[in-house]
């Protein structure tokens, strides 16, 4: 008999119902990723004063939901592999970035949303564009580790657009790694691109729609917004611009490859299903007032890990709405898996995830989860950690464990950020009850989570 899988974040069984509307006629999925892009730079979700436009995210969250209490974790490659795997960093052993010259990679037992779909009894094509960052050159399967992993095509940049030290220059001839010269994957083989990032990753998920057989999964992840930060050929900024406005002006390119991109769904569009979603948080270089510098990227803060999501197209009937519902990036996959029709036990391991599915047919509904939980952790690889930072949060209440055992308390009702940390003492009775709770909810979750299972 199959174990039901259990939520680290919830405490409940999954999958009560895996019965959906759409198995005669299975949709096509698309995941868009961007980097390093917090839900500050949307302008839809109104929290900056000077966000910057993005009209085509804005008409994409018009034509379905928004979910304001979004959560990735705060750095690339742990967001990437949950997404992909349902399952959190601490059973895959992604709870940091591949780096360069690590030998740590996605393993390949984990299963991914391209391997789930394509395992099920419609056929889809799968296809994956632009930076993958669970696999590095020094890795056991490095180039090929996108194909390995169930995408019948992938094209991009295996990492992220710069070189980190001078021996990786030296490994690599000296040859200049940015948005406008980068190595570029395809298959297996490494080739290189003088276009620029965003615009060539455009270019072939474009390339993919126009190819891949109905149904298929593209999976598109922009190096955009992540530096170096170099806006496009047209922007017109001076090389001394701040780095905000650089910023911006790569987030507006962005949004425009974006619309970009839907617009070449051309007739497909109304049988495909677009998710939206940001890796991790803003980086401080770009973080204007009223935020903070110190609680964006790589932090355990809301500014590090609360990210934008939206989703549209089939089995989405809520249209121009804005859900309170706690998700997680691993709630992806149980969620296609509703819309599509196929069975989330057949991944064939426990998942983390909690289908958000009734939230799109309904978004005023709490959604299946009571708690979310998130973490950083390092290096990539099998425990021991070091570093440990964890959250989890309730509707309200957040709680934070600092890997010296420090743990604050924030009261999130009605902010954008995490605001004044809070003693247990100071509390009154109420409140002290709910940070007893998250603090038990914390610890389960770490024990309820075990690596490699």
């Amino acid at each position: 008999m199959w174990p039901l899988p259990f939520s680290a974040a919830s405490g409940a069984p999954l999958y009560t119902d895996v019965v959906s509307e759409l198995t005669a006629d299975p949709p096509n999925v698309l995941i868009i990723l961007a980097d390093d892009f917090g839900t500050d730079n949307v302008a839809v979700y109104g929290e900056a004063p000077d966000a910057p436009r993005t009209p085509n995210l804005d008409a994409l969250a018009g034509q379905g939901v928004r979910f304001r209490n979004a959560y990735g974790y705060p750095i690339c490659s742990p967001t990437r592999a949950a997404l992909l795997t349902g399952r959190l960093a601490r059973r895959t052993g992604m709870g940091a970035i591949v780096e360069w010259n690590d030998t740590f990679e996605l393993p390949l037992e984990e299963v991914t949303i391209a391997e789930f779909l394509d395992s099920g009894p419609y056929d889809y094509a799968t296809t994956a564009i632009g930076k993958w960052h669970l696999s590095g050159p020094d890795t056991p399967n490095a180039f090929r580790h996108p194909n390995l992993q169930g995408f019948d095509h992938y094209a991009g940049p295996i990492h992220n657009l710069y070189f980190e030290d001078d021996s990786q220059k030296e490994k690599r001839d000296g040859q200049r790694s940015d948005y406008y010269s980068f190595d570029r994957v395809v298959d297996g083989e490494l080739g290189r691109s003088s276009t620029y990032a965003t615009h060539q990753q455009t270019d072939d998920a474009l390339d993919a729609i126009r190819t891949m057989p109905e149904p298929w999964f593209l999976y598109v992840a922009y190096n955009a917004v992540h530096s170096p930060f170099q806006p496009p050929p047209d922007a017109g900024l001076p090389p001394n611009a701040p780095v905000p406005v650089k910023y911006d002006a790569m987030v507006r390119d962005l949004d425009t490859q974006i619309g970009r991109l839907l617009a070449g769904l051309e007739g497909k569009r109304q049988r495909t299903i677009v998710v939206f979603l940001g890796d991790n948080g803003t980086p401080k270089e770009a973080i204007t007032p009223p935020f903070d510098p110190k609680r964006g990227k790589t932090t355990i803060y809301e500014g590090g890990t609360n990210v934008p999501l939206i989703v549209a197209g089939p089995g989405v009937t809520a249209r121009g709405a804005s859900a309170d519902a706690l998700v997680h990036v691993v709630d992806v996959l149980p969620t296609l898996a509703r819309l599509t029709g196929l069975d989330p036990r057949n991944v064939g391991a426990r998942l983390d995830g909690v289908s958000f599915a009734e939230v799109l047919r309904e978004p005023t509904s709490p959604g299946g989860r009571k708690f979310v939980y998130t973490e950083r952790m390092s290096p990539a690889g099998p425990p021991p950690w070091t570093g440990q930072w964890s959250a989890v949060r309730d509707e309200r209440y957040k709680l934070v464990k600092s890997p010296d055992g420090e743990i604050r308390f924030f009261d999130l009702q009605g902010r954008n950020d995490d605001g004044p940390a809070r003693e247990r003492s100071e509390l009154p009775d109420d409140e002290r009850a709910r940070f007893d709770a998250l603090l038990a909810e914390l610890e389960r979750a770490v024990e309820k989570t075990p690596y490699g299972r």
